[in-house]
């Protein structure tokens, strides 16, 4: 006759050999814990702005909310790395409000801030989701001997990356100062969320806006930062106004949740 610790054991590694099976054939989208969060699987692709998929790239998480903007008490943190066709997945995700913060190695960092099942129950498939960084050469042809606003972009985006956000927020104070195209604009936006300064981002990504309308990534940056300050009415005109000018399904797709889901918020208030 087995003992109860023999049990216990032999029902922990069934347990820990579905859950590598689970990982290794992609997983459910939601898996229930015993600590009483439930959690799910988000996946995306990196690519490169205008181009093909990035591998390598790192994607770090944080976390604003919980569950119908609750105080968060999971776990916050998770990472991942992009594989050689740009896609990712993450296990362990819980009901929230969400940073996603993807960086590489000669790219700038982009940072989305996005509700995930926040308000609404989470969907039988995996969140899903496609974002893109733009090489540092987009901004500085020559990186090693950029001077002026390139050089003070590049500065910023080391500075913010390494977590010396004070440093970083100087930096940029001075870039604002300069003259600077939309790409650079959205880049000095994202950093500035790298560094969880909602104001000075929104800054930046209105900016970048003003100076091309048809470009998706400026309202998608308004809406990240509008949503760092809760100002919900801004962040759904922005998610849509992203959504009507891009032509990635993935990303259209991962911003009409993200409406529906904010639209919830309005719909309690009521």
């Amino acid at each position: 006759m087995r003992s109860p610790a023999s049990a216990c054991g032999g029902c922990l590694l069934r347990y820990l050999a579905v859950c590598v099976s689970l990982t290794l054939a992609g997983g459910p989208a939601r898996v229930s814990t015993q600590s009483g969060f439930e959690t799910m699987r988000i996946r995306g692709q990196i690519a490169i702005e205008g181009g093909g998929p990035l591998s390598g790239a790192r994607i770090r998480t944080d976390a604003v909310r919980g569950a119908t903007m609750s105080q968060f008490a999971a776990q916050r943190e998770f990472t991942a790395r992009s594989a050689r066709d740009g896609e990712w997945s993450i296990l362990g995700i819980t009901r929230g409000l969400w940073i996603l913060e993807v960086t590489a190695p000669d790219y700038l960092p982009h940072v989305l801030v996005v509700p995930i099942a926040m308000m609404l129950q989470p969907e039988p498939v995996p969140w899903d989701t496609s974002l893109s960084l733009q090489p540092v050469t987009a901004v500085a042809p020559v990186p090693e001997s950029a001077t002026g606003a390139g050089r003070l972009l590049l500065d910023a985006a080391d500075l913010a990356i390494a977590k010396k956000d004070r440093a970083a927020r100087e930096t940029l104070m001075r870039l604002a100062e300069t003259s600077l195209d939309a790409r650079a604009l959205c880049a000095a936006g994202d950093i500035a969320l790298v560094i969880r300064d909602a104001a000075l981002a929104r800054r930046f990504f209105e900016l970048a806006a003003g100076a091309d309308g048809k470009w998706y990534r400026p309202q998608l940056g308004i809406a990240s930062a509008a949503m760092l300050a809760f100002d919900f009415d801004t962040a759904i005109k922005s998610y849509a106004a992203a959504r009507a000018a891009t032509a990635n399904k993935r990303l259209e797709r991962m911003l009409s949740a993200a409406v529906r889901d904010i639209q919830q918020i309005r719909t309690i208030g009521k």
